[in-house]
């Protein structure tokens, strides 16, 4: 089983963390809004590479031999039915339950200058309004630190006030904020995710055995009592290690224990805080020397040794940005020894090579020479078919939704491609990696779900675990999560390269660059500073068909 591990399980009525799936096998996130009737459209079939034989998570496998692409046909219909608005639980002494009169209030907390308030643990909750059964409209993740009013709004059921946050919202002080700006967990946490980066953190996944989980830095002794072979992974050679080694973090000092984010009165008095699956992704807050080996601070507040991990190079894969004159078709080119030509006497010469999964913007105009089709660029080059294109064409039937000019997101399944659209211009065009198992059913199968949804529940990052018996993983911190329907989302996957070959265990996968820059285009925004935000009536529009 393939889950999601956050606090969000319906909007309003949360209160600790599940486990999640992606997609919902057995436990499953409350639908927030009905399920559209699943449309059955019929678009240009791409080639589907084979599925790899290992669907879980791995890193950096190889890539896929490249297979031919197959004629064009129909495009999808455009009479496809948003689902409808899900009922609105009330606040409490509010006679206008609706999310949207809370976005009307001007936002002055983004002015807020002086004074802050500081998250404590692993997620402080923002509430729409000061009150315990008000909304929870987001979350502050520990170590942030955000603007404030000066004085409380009120002490209901909050013994240390209530106050409003940077640019909307309540916090409560008290086990889960703190408005002193000196604090362990606000010192150990001060790094925060960068949103402008394909990956928001560095990332580590695991080797074999994978590292024990250290609470406190470890001595030597210790460290050999718990992995035995310590001495031997104290040999490397640290002037070589792929990340910048810093000081030990001042948390982590004097034998401190490195501090808890569940609040008090969870002490941590032992060693290890456990051992972690053996395939298993880490987010990484600082990096340091200690006993001649490189450790991490990771986003738990654990300590592990980094020999028994491997550093991730986040894949160098990106889509294109589509300028308002070029607009659609575009091609990616999935051959690795492709070439781009250019038409000289009915010829083609060549004109330099072309990267692996390069995109380009085509004119739409097509030729045949030496019986082999060739597809214009906008540069007034040329790709050749044979060289396993994945051609994105022009919208034919246009949806009622981007009539309206709404922001909407179109995934198609057999082509592995996602357009960004902003009315009926697209603005930007990828690869993805879908459900692993095509357009099987999805409550069967690790199959994508079709039909049209709305974003509703954004996370910086979230951690993503499987429990099934010899397929268990734990990937911590899966970056720029996006809720759609149900247990599905889009994220950035570290723990592969392989977009544009189905992939995932039903959600949609992005590269990290392409992930980060979906997650800052798409609504809902998630406030500067805070790490999730929720929307009743959703947000961007997603469409996931054949």
């Amino acid at each position: 089983m393939f889950h999601l591990r956050w606090g969000v399980a319906t909007v309003g009525l949360i209160s600790s963390s599940l486990g999640l799936s992606c997609p919902a096998l057995e436990r499953t996130q409350q639908v927030l809004s009905p399920p559209a009737q699943a449309p059955e459209p019929q678009v240009a079939v791409v080639a589907q590479e084979p599925p790899p034989a290992d669907p879980v998570p791995e890193p950096l496998a190889a890539a896929p031999a490249e297979t031919a692409i197959p004629e064009e046909i129909p495009e999808p219909p455009a009479s496809v039915e948003l689902p409808a608005e899900p009922p609105v639980t009330p606040d409490d002494n509010d006679t206008k339950p609706d999310m949207r009169a809370v976005k009307a209030e001007p936002d002055a907390g983004a002015e807020l200058e002086g004074p802050t308030l500081g998250s404590i643990v692993k997620e402080t909750w923002v509430f729409a309004k000061p009150s315990w059964k008000s909304r929870k409209i987001g979350y502050l993740r520990a170590g942030a630190v955000v603007g404030r009013e000066e004085k409380t709004a009120g002490r209901s059921g909050c013994e240390k006030g209530w106050y409003r946050v940077a640019p909307r919202g309540y916090v409560c002080v008290g086990t889960a904020a703190t408005l002193e700006a000196s604090n362990a967990v606000l010192e150990a946490a001060a790094r925060r995710p960068d949103r402008s980066q394909g990956l928001p953190y560095d990332y580590v996944m695991s080797k074999f055995p994978p590292p024990p989980l250290y609470l406190r830095l470890p001595s030597e002794e210790e460290q050999q009592e718990v992995e035995r072979d310590a001495s031997i992974a104290r040999d490397q050679k640290l002037a070589s290690f792929p990340l910048e080694l810093g000081p030990i973090p001042g948390a982590l000092l004097y034998e401190q224990v490195a501090p808890s984010l569940k609040g008090p009165p969870h002490a941590r008095e032992s060693l290890l805080s456990g051992r972690p699956v053996a395939r298993s992704g880490f987010a990484l807050l600082d990096v340091f020397e200690w006993t001649g080996r490189a450790f991490g601070l990771t986003t738990d507040m654990n300590v592990i040794p980094l020999d028994r991990t491997r550093v991730l190079k986040p894949s160098s894969f990106r889509g294109i940005a589509l300028e308002p004159d070029q607009g659609l078709p575009a091609a990616f080119v999935r051959a690795r020894s492709a070439r781009r030509y250019r038409l000289q006497e009915r010829a083609m010469a060549d004109a330099g090579a072309v990267g692996y999964r390069e995109g380009a913007a085509l004119t739409g105009k097509q030729v045949r020479v030496g019986g082999e089709v060739y597809y214009e660029t906008r540069d007034g080059t040329y790709l050749r078919g044979k060289d396993n294109l994945v051609v994105i064409p022009p919208m034919k039937n246009v949806p009622g939704w981007a009539n309206q000019g709404r922001k909407w997101i179109d995934i198609s399944i057999l082509r592995q491609s996602l357009v960004a659209y902003e009315g009926t211009r697209p603005v930007y065009a990828t690869l993805v990696s879908t459900g692993v198992d095509g357009l099987g059913d999805p409550k069967k199968t690790h199959s994508t779900v079709q039909g049209a949804f709305l974003v509703h529940t954004k996370h910086v990052s979230a951690t993503m675990d499987g429990d099934e018996v010899g397929d268990e993983f734990d990937l911590r911190d899966v970056p720029y999560v996006q809720y759609f329907h149900e247990g599905y989302a889009l994220h950035a996957a570290y723990w592969h390269d392989e977009f544009g070959t189905p992939r995932s265990h039903g959600c949609v996968n992005l590269a990290p660059q392409d992930a980060a820059w979906l997650f800052g285009w798409s609504t809902p925004e998630v406030p500067e500073g805070w790490h999730g935000y929720l929307e009743i009536h959703g947000g961007t529009i997603v469409y996931t068909h054949p």
